[in-house]
């Protein structure tokens, strides 16, 4: 499918009239150069989904709006299992790598992780940049849901969500022999360049943590994150 998909915040019924402001439609007209009569998909990242014709634009030269007519309107179902990366942030723009890549896999949600060894605590403004990063890596892999953001927690706080749980760990058990369940819920926990001390290491181990490895090397921040929540992607059914 080459219809070119944008963000709609809220996606009326078929047969009615959506706009497209701000960066979307300036993205639609400038970049995408959409004309009259062209049609383009649609996503509200909670899981709707519609085919719309452009009819118009209207607003002003600064702040420019696309006129659309909804053809067609769905309702996709989330992915199950859930998979949650729990994750240090690395500095720089590899963050923004980790969550694009995440983000096109399928993670579901995604939280800075608070560590001993962190170097990084995200403001408010870098979390809406991470969300950001994330709506546009939706578009890109056509996903109907966009990943939750949430707010830096520490190991204690995210493992005690009842999921099951890996920990990042070069003493672990090697990935391919503790794949979750088919549809068991699974917490991802990835320390920062650091690693986990063992005081954190003991507090996910309380809560049922399993150590896992991927093999002698020891890796960066993004490509243990991703590398991990690809293998536990075996264990979730294509949707």
């Amino acid at each position: 499918m080459n219809e070119p998909m944008f963000y709609c915040e809220s996606i009326p019924p078929a047969g009615e009239t959506a706009r497209l402001r701000g960066d979307e439609a300036h993205h639609a007209i400038a970049a995408r150069r959409l004309k009259r009569g062209d049609v383009l998909q649609l996503f509200d990242g909670h899981g709707n989904l519609a085919r719309a014709q452009y009819q118009e634009s209207g607003g002003s030269r600064r702040e420019v709006e696309l006129i659309l007519t909804i053809k067609e309107r769905q309702q996709v179902a989330p992915a199950k299992p859930t998979i949650h990366l729990a994750c240090a942030l690395p500095k720089g723009d590899r963050a923004a790598v980790l969550l694009d890549m995440a983000t096109q896999l399928g993670m579901s949600s995604f939280t800075p992780l608070r560590c001993e060894r962190s170097v990084v605590d995200p403001s408010e403004n870098a979390l809406q940049r991470l969300r950001r990063i994330c709506l546009e890596a939706c578009k890109q892999s056509r996903r109907a849901y966009i990943p939750e953001i949430r707010t830096p927690r520490t190991i204690e706080e995210v493992v005690a969500r009842g999921s099951a749980i890996w920990i990042a760990h070069p003493d672990g058990e090697v990935v391919n022999r503790v794949l979750p369940k088919m549809g068991e819920d699974l917490t991802i926990l990835i320390g920062p360049e650091g690693g986990f001390t063992e005081d954190e290491v003991a507090q996910a181990s309380t809560h049922g943590a399993t150590r896992v490895a991927l093999g002698a090397n020891i890796l960066r921040i993004e490509t243990a994150a991703v590398s991990l929540l690809g293998l536990a992607l075996l264990g979730r059914p294509k949707t």
